[in-house]
């Protein structure tokens, strides 16, 4: 990645501290991508402040934009030229004046919620003085959880509303379509429609126009969520002329059920199915028994209190925690309610699937139109994008569903009309192929699968995949389903304690229809954006579909959006994101940025080792004498343990190779009083990785205080302390900050790639090699066109272009597998530095770091650090003395 040009005007972001020169050029290139409407691409180190630097420069620009783009209102409205000055000038007068009010009523609004939170503070020190309990104070909640702990038999509320084949809709009580009426003209239709939107009850837009942005702020985990929050609230913003305060940014987190569900039974749910299809079942039941933190937005009362909510959300800067406190104290669901609060902010965090999923945009009511996207931590990106939309089901699954399907049939069809039990049963006929194709599938383990064989087998081909889908949407046949299988499994008289165990694994299973109506539904997208393979584990046949093409779901976003920021501290390799997110977008339309890092050059000091103690080549291929390799990588530790003070972190490619690495250095070598670990152990505390993720925390505390019982900091020549053994893309990899003492040194030991070998990778690496000898022959083919007639085309040309094709398909395959590795790589890497007067070593054990090809893939704050080139002496006496020479000067 190339550091771009920056020639933007001195600007001020209003960054709470007095910013470095890397993150005013960051910031500067975030305005100018999003003034420009482009894609940005901007890397700057962990440890620079890139969150505060997106948030300073994103918000600098809405707050600019709300200034300025509102003196030219009419200019952005369909206009006609034909109109007088006067009467176009009168319109944005009035459309200005409208804006200006409505905002003014917000900020009325959220002064007197300030008002009476501070209000609110002071009684609860009164309250707690009183001895006085929230559930003492909120009697719903004693009546919410009595009432959801009581059975009732009604099984009236698992059936399906009457289907109508001629319409593909549920009908409603009265027996007619909800939507459409069908004996009208569709300019009839047309204009009730217009009719019933003026007049009805959708009043999520009402406070929200075209003119309106926002910033989509999406980052991957739940805390690193927590963290941008906490970062929100530092800078403050002068007032625009429609927002006039100087106090906080209008924010709204957004989040699953699973974080903001306040009520009492749901809540306690582990899993995020069960919590979405009891969430759903509550708002079915009778309106006794309905959710009681549900708003009918149908009541004005209701109204009033969500929008009450929305303000008290836009009053300050919350995170989670506060919603589901605020949602309690004003006894309204935080998950719905907080869809009112999105129209009126200007910053909306959440979580990746939220933004990634239409389906999750669409539930939500996000609209990206026009709207400025950030998604922070983007090195994740392409791997979240294909995990989320690569899916499995399973022999079991099928079975089970099956059984819960026929079972609901059997209990209902009585009650169900012609259109549901047409449907029903074409269901169960796609069950039985799906099963009758696991169970005949000869296949070995990782073969790939035609999608073609799955769905034109057995008169599958005459039912139409798309209808089935529509019809368990909007029927909501799958939660129906699943419901009643749960309540039947519930209901069961159940004594010994194996069958309570049964019956756990069942309905912690039973939401399998939906999971099997998707892979169907990723089965009809075109074969060449994705792959199905067939795998055989624990005695279970699974269907497995595998997202190749990342870009086709990340393209509505693009196309919506004023503009699209990715924005990460190791953003390298960053032509996998030109080719494989953006390859449809020009060139021009992309910015990328690389940052330097803030700490002096003398900071850090970064070197390969090619060579181990005895003078032999260190390379940690999978099948190279590995003992011995073992062996001469434990010597080489032992000798960087006196030259590095303090913390040491160690990343190995995996956990299976680690494991084999630590009880290798156990055993005692021959002609040794000592094993290598002793060695080791005895100069620097040794602490492991665990692959439990719940142990993580522990291990981390425990070599934490050892290091600060030896710290440096009170002793600089000791180079004593504690060693942690990590794994690339494991947990300690990513999200853990290892600051000052806590990495002196990161090692990172061979080359992490991913098992060549696995059906994964051979599915991606084909995809790579296809599309790259595609794209490669139209273009040859072309420029040959322009030479010759069609039929003049001289054979030999043609076989040039081959060969051309497969030379560059090769090599885009080999460049895609080593940017898969160099990307773990970097974000381990990364974490060592963590501000400006921090320093470190990096060390790179393996011969194959010296190839130039792989350090141009390393950060550019790293790259223009360490020795390269044939002068790079890359022996372990040589690096030995350099890494002395540096710490000798700290």
């Amino acid at each position: 990645m190339s550091e771009s040009r920056i020639d933007s005007p001195e600007r001020d972001f209003h960054h709470p501290y007095t910013p470095y020169k890397i993150q005013l050029d960051f910031m500067n290139a975030l305005y100018d991508t999003i003034e420009e409407g482009k894609i940005g691409i901007l890397e700057s180190p962990t440890g620079t402040g890139k969150s505060l630097s997106l948030i300073c420069g994103a918000m600098t620009w809405l707050r600019d934009h709300q200034s300025l783009s509102r003196l030219s209102l009419y200019q952005d409205t369909d206009k006609d030229d034909s109109e007088p000055a006067w009467v176009r000038e009168y319109h944005e007068k009035t459309l200005k004046e409208q804006k200006l009010r409505k905002y003014k009523e917000l900020e009325a609004r959220i002064r007197r919620v300030r008002d009476t939170e501070k209000q609110e503070k002071a009684n609860v020190r009164t309250k707690n003085w009183l001895g006085l309990s929230d559930e003492n104070l909120n009697p719903l909640k004693k009546a919410v959880r009595k009432a959801a702990d009581t059975n009732y038999d009604e099984v009236s509320k698992f059936i399906v509303d009457d289907w109508d084949s001629d319409l593909e809709d549920v009908k409603s009580k009265n027996g007619t379509n909800c939507k459409e009426i069908s004996n009208v003209s569709s300019e009839v239709q047309e204009l009730l429609n217009k009719l019933v939107g003026q007049t009805g009850d959708n009043r999520e837009d009402e406070e929200k126009d075209e003119f309106d942005e926002e910033i989509f702020y999406a980052s991957r985990t739940h805390s690193q969520l927590t963290q941008i929050v906490q970062q929100l609230r530092l800078p403050t913003f002068p007032p625009s002329e429609l927002y006039q305060s100087e106090s906080n940014l209008r924010h709204v987190p957004l989040s699953s059920r699973k974080q903001l569900c306040i009520h009492p039974t749901v809540s306690r749910l582990r899993d995020l199915n069960a919590i979405n299809d009891k969430c759903t079942e509550l708002q079915q039941n009778p309106v006794d028994r309905k959710c009681p933190y549900m708003m009918n937005e149908r009541e004005v009362d209701d109204r009033v209190k969500s929008r009450d909510f929305r303000d008290r959300i836009l009053s300050d800067i919350r995170d989670i925690e506060d919603m589901g406190e605020i949602g309690n104290s004003m006894n309204v669901c935080p998950y719905y309610a907080s869809r009112g609060a999105v129209q009126m902010s200007e910053v909306v965090t959440l979580p990746y699937p939220l933004l990634l999923q239409s389906s999750y945009r669409k539930a939500l009511s996000i609209s990206l139109k026009k709207q400025i996207v950030i998604i922070d931590e983007a090195h994740n990106l392409l791997d979240a994008i294909t995990s989320l939309f690569s899916m499995a089901i399973s022999y079991s699954d099928i079975v089970r569903s099956k059984s819960c399907v026929e079972t609901y049939l059997a209990k209902f069809s009585k009650r169900l009309n012609g259109g549901n039990k047409v449907y029903i049963s074409q269901i169960i006929k796609l069950l039985n192929v799906l099963e009758l194709f696991l169970v005949g599938f000869k296949g070995s383990n990782g073969a790939e699968v035609s999608q073609n064989d799955v769905l034109l087998k057995d008169g599958v081909d005459t039912i139409n995949i798309f209808k089935i889908e529509h019809y368990v949407e909007k029927s909501k046949l799958a939660r129906k389903v699943e419901s009643y299988a749960t309540h039947l499994i519930e209901s069961a008289t159940i004594d010994d304690k194996e069958n309570k165990k049964r019956r756990k694994k069942v309905i912690a299973s039973v939401p399998v229809l939906s999971k099997i109506m998707s892979f169907l539904m990723a089965l009809t997208n075109p074969s060449n954006e994705g792959k199905v393979f067939f795998e055989q584990v624990n005695g279970d046949r699974f269907l497995k579909y595998l997202l190749l093409d990342p870009s086709f779901h990340f393209r509505s976003i693009v196309e919506e959006a004023r503009c699209v920021i990715l924005a990460g501290g190791t953003m390298e390799p960053v032509a996998d994101y030109m080719r494989y997110l953006f390859p449809y977008v020009p060139i021009e339309r992309i910015r990328t940025l690389s940052c330097d890092h803030v700490i002096p050059s003398e900071n850090l000091g970064a070197w390969t080792i090619a060579t181990g103690p005895t003078g032999t080549d260190l390379t940690f291929t999978f099948d190279r004498q590995r003992i011995d390799m073992i062996v001469k990588l434990g010597r080489t530790i032992a000798n960087l343990m006196f030259v590095i003070p303090d913390g040491m972190v160690v990343f190995f490619p995996s956990y299976k190779y680690m494991e084999e690495v630590c009880l290798c250095w156990k055993k005692k070598l021959p002609n040794a009083s000592m094993t290598l670990w002793d060695q080791i152990n005895k100069r620097k505390t040794i602490f492991q990785e665990p692959r439990d993720s719940a142990q993580v925390e522990a291990i981390l505390s425990s070599y934490a205080q050892a290091l600060s019982d030896k710290s440096a900091v009170q002793q600089p020549l000791k180079t004593g302390g504690a060693i942690l053994l990590a794994v690339v893309g494991g947990k300690m990899s990513e999200g853990i900050n290892f600051s000052d003492y806590l990495a002196r040194g990161i090692i990172m030991v061979g080359l992490p790639f991913p098992n060549a070998k696995s059906a994964d990778m051979i599915a991606k690496r084909r995809y790579v090699e296809r599309t790259t000898y595609d794209e490669v022959q139209q273009r040859e083919l072309a420029l040959l066109r322009d030479q010759y007639s069609e039929a003049a085309i001289p054979p030999s040309k043609i076989v040039e272009i081959e060969d051309t094709c497969r030379q560059a398909a090769d090599v885009a395959s080999r460049e895609y597998y080593e940017n898969v590795c160099m990307r773990a790589v970097n974000q381990s890497i990364g974490r060592g530095i963590r501000h400006a007067k921090d320093y470190a070593v990096i060390l790179f054990v393996d011969s194959r770091f010296g190839n130039a090809r792989l350090q141009n893939k390393l950060p550019k704050w790293i790259r223009d650090r360490m020795a390269t080139g044939p002068t790079a002496d890359m022996k372990i006496g040589s690096v030995l003395r350099n890494v002395r020479e540096f710490f000798k000067t700290k």
